[in-house]
C-alpha cells in the first residue's frame, strides 16, 4: 500500500487494486488503465464484486473505499507515463451527496497527480440527474476528464453529455457480446453510438471485447479504443507500472488474443501475455474463470448537426439508410451491476 494513512473499514480484510488496459484500436497502443478494486477477506478469500459493494454500502464503507481507491490509484499512477490515463468509477449516489469532487480534490492535492490524467467514469443516469450536476461540474472545473460508462443501457438523449463536458463514452459490454451475427440490433446500436459520440467530439470506447472478430467489427465502425479479455486480463499494480512507465509503451496485437507486438523487454516477435515468464503482466488466474470483469469497474458503480436527436431516433434513421444487412450496418454490463472499480 502506497498511501501513508490506511483507512479503517468495518468489513474484515483489506482492499487492493488491479488494472485493466484500454487499447487504441488504430495502433494497439496502451492509452489508459482502469482501476479495479478487490477485497481480500482473511478467511473467505477474495470477495466477489456483487457481494462487496452491497456490503460496503450497508456497512458505511463505500465512502472510505472510494477515497481509498482514488488516493491509492493516483499515488500508483504517478509512476506511469503522463500519456496514460487512470480511470476510476463513481456512483450516482456519491455524486448526489457531493462526495466525489471532494475525494478527488484531496487525492490530487496529497499525491500531486495531474487532474488531466484522471478520468472519472459515471453512468448515463448520473449525467441526466439534476442532483448530481453540481459534483460533475466541480470535477470538470478541476480539469478531470469525464467518461460515461455503460452507454446504450438507458438510451437517454446525448444532449446532457454536452452540458457536462464529457470526453469519452464507453459502450456497454452486453452489446459487444452480440456483434458477430451479420444482422441484429447490437450492431446497429454500437455503430450508432460511435457515430453520435464522434458527432459531439467525443471518443468512443467499447467494453468487454473478447474475440478477434469483435475487434475487427468495432474497428470497422471506427471505435477509438477498447478493453476486455482479448487484450489483457486485470493485472497487478506492479505489472501496471511495468506496462505504463515510458518512454516506450507496449503495443497490443489487434489480431492475436492477449499478445504484445512490441514491448521494452528486448524480445523479438510477438509476446503472449498468457505465457509464464514472458516478462510482461502476469495473467490474473483468479479472474480467468469469471466473465469479463472490466464490466464491473473501479470507483463505484457504474460509457454533424444532429446531436440533439434522441438515440433511438438516430438508430431508426441509421437503419432506414443502411439498405442491406451485409457488413457493418450499424451496430448491455447492467447498470445495476455493483461496479466500484470492482471486478
Amino acid at each position: 500500500m502506497l498511501t501513508d494513512t490506511e483507512p479503517a473499514f468495518a468489513l474484515l480484510g483489506a482492499p487492493y487494486l488491479e488494472y485493466l488496459p484500454v487499447v487504441d484500436l488504430s495502433s494497439g497502443r496502451l492509452l489508459g488503465l482502469e482501476a479495479l478494486v478487490r477485497w481480500q477477506h482473511p478467511t473467505q478469500g477474495r470477495i466477489p464484486p456483487d457481494q462487496l459493494i452491497p456490503e460496503a454500502e450497508a456497512s458505511g464503507d463505500i465512502g472510505p473505499l472510494t477515497r481509498w481507491v482514488l488516493m491509492e490509484g493516483c499515488e500508483q499512477a504517478r509512476q506511469w507515463s503522463p500519456s496514460i490515463q487512470l480511470g476510476v468509477n463513481c456512483t450516482i449516489h456519491q455524486l448526489r451527496r457531493g462526495e466525489v469532487s471532494k475525494a478527488v480534490a484531496r487525492a490530487l492535492e496529497e499525491t500531486g497527480f495531474r487532474s488531466g490524467q484522471l478520468t472519472l467514469e459515471v453512468t448515463e443516469d448520473a449525467i441526466v440527474d439534476s442532483a448530481a450536476s453540481a459534483d460533475l461540474k466541480a470535477l470538470s472545473d478541476m480539469g478531470v476528464q469525464l467518461s460515461v460508462d455503460d452507454v446504450g443501457t438507458n438510451w437517454s438523449s446525448f444532449e446532457p453529455f454536452k452540458r457536462h463536458s464529457i470526453s469519452t463514452v464507453k459502450i456497454d459490454g452486453s452489446f459487444i457480446a452480440g456483434l458477430e451475427p451479420a444482422q441484429g440490433i447490437n450492431r446497429l446500436v454500437v455503430e450508432t453510438v460511435i457515430h453520435m459520440a464522434h458527432s459531439l467530439g467525443m471518443s468512443a470506447i467499447v467494453e468487454s471485447v473478447e474475440t478477434a472478430a469483435q475487434v475487427d467489427i468495432v474497428r470497422s465502425f471506427n471505435a477509438d479504443a477498447a478493453q476486455g479479455f482479448f487484450f489483457a486480463r486485470p493485472m497487478s499494480s506492479d505489472d501496471a507500472v511495468a506496462f505504463a512507465t515510458g518512454p516506450e509503451l507496449p503495443q497490443f496485437s489487434c489480431k492475436e488474443i492477449r499478445t504484445l507486438v512490441s514491448s521494452r523487454t528486448g524480445s523479438e516477435g510477438p509476446i503472449s501475455l498468457d505465457e509464464p515468464g514472458s516478462g510482461t503482466a502476469a495473467v490474473d488466474t483468479d479472474s480467468a474463470d469469471v466473465p469479463d470483469e472490466e464490466a464491473v469497474d473501479a470507483g463505484v458503480e457504474r460509457s454533424d448537426g444532429e446531436t440533439d436527436l434522441d438515440a433511438l431516433d438516430l438508430i431508426e434513421a441509421t437503419a432506414a439508410d443502411a439498405g442491406t444487412a451485409d457488413g457493418p450496418t450499424g451496430g448491455l454490463d447492467d447498470s445495476s451491476d455493483p461496479s466500484f472499480g470492482v471486478a
